[in-house]
């Protein structure tokens, strides 16, 4: 390879970094305890979509070690494979969207990224994440990811000023006990027994929870419109 390539091959690869660095640069989210309201990074319905750096192998493995942690080693519902899944689903799978701002019966979302793991935290605030389709619900109550700029990640009440029921005893919570937050160990926790579920695992026309529309439907690789309307005919909707 000539020395005039090489540099070419430098530039583009150059240009690429500079491009994925502005697409990471949105505004800032307000921290739970702050109104909802910020300047979006995308219209409704556009899509804004932070870059999805490759897991690597630490990210992975850490993951494996979390299902292990979370999940009790006793016989019982907790240890069965389907909630360790649900996980994994969590983590590498579920398309989630940025909510940017709400009001009452109106959200506005921009693309986050298919799988917690491949979200990047940004560095001008906290992002609060929700399923593109369906909820995140612990008990009678639905949640929000909270991923804070250094990686920290919390749950929270979907709807700002409500308070999440805790549905079991874990950590230092008590069972009915109506909390701000839950920690991300007692999420995973609550997520191994069963007890936080995304609400639309079982929907949809590959009967996964992908492939609908939900707050973006481009936000989901796996949407075909032609495949969810024949489903939507088939279920009668």
């Amino acid at each position: 390879m000539s020395g005039r390539e090489s540099r070419t091959i430098s530039v583009l690869g150059l240009t690429g970094l500079l491009v994925a660095t502005l697409i990471l640069s949105t505004s800032a989210i307000a921290s739970p305890a702050e109104a909802v309201s910020i300047e979006p990074a995308a219209a409704v319905g556009e899509v804004a979509e932070p870059g999805r750096p490759e897991v690597n192998e630490e990210d992975a493995n850490s993951v494996a070690d979390l299902v292990q942690r979370a999940t009790p080693h006793q016989n019982g519902p907790a240890n069965r494979v389907p909630y360790a899944h649900d996980m994994k689903v969590l983590f590498e799978e579920m398309t989630l969207v940025q909510l940017l701002w709400e009001q009452t019966g109106y959200a506005k979302t921009g693309c986050a990224g298919s799988g917690l793991n491949n979200i990047q935290p940004l560095s001008e605030g906290p992002m609060i994440l929700i399923p593109n389709a369906g909820d995140l619900a612990a008990g009678g109550s639905n949640v929000s990811i909270h991923l804070s700029p250094d990686g920290e990640i919390t749950f929270i009440p979907r709807v700002q000023g409500q308070r999440i029921m805790v549905p079991m005893d874990v950590g230092d919570k008590r069972e009915g006990e109506e909390v701000l937050s839950l920690s991300f160990d007692e999420a995973m926790q609550l997520m191994a027994a069963d007890k936080l579920v995304w609400t639309a695992k079982d929907q949809g026309p590959y009967r996964n929870g992908h492939g609908l529309p939900g707050h973006i439907a481009a936000c989901d690789p796996s949407f075909d419109e032609a495949v969810y309307l024949e489903w939507e005919e088939q279920e009668g909707f």
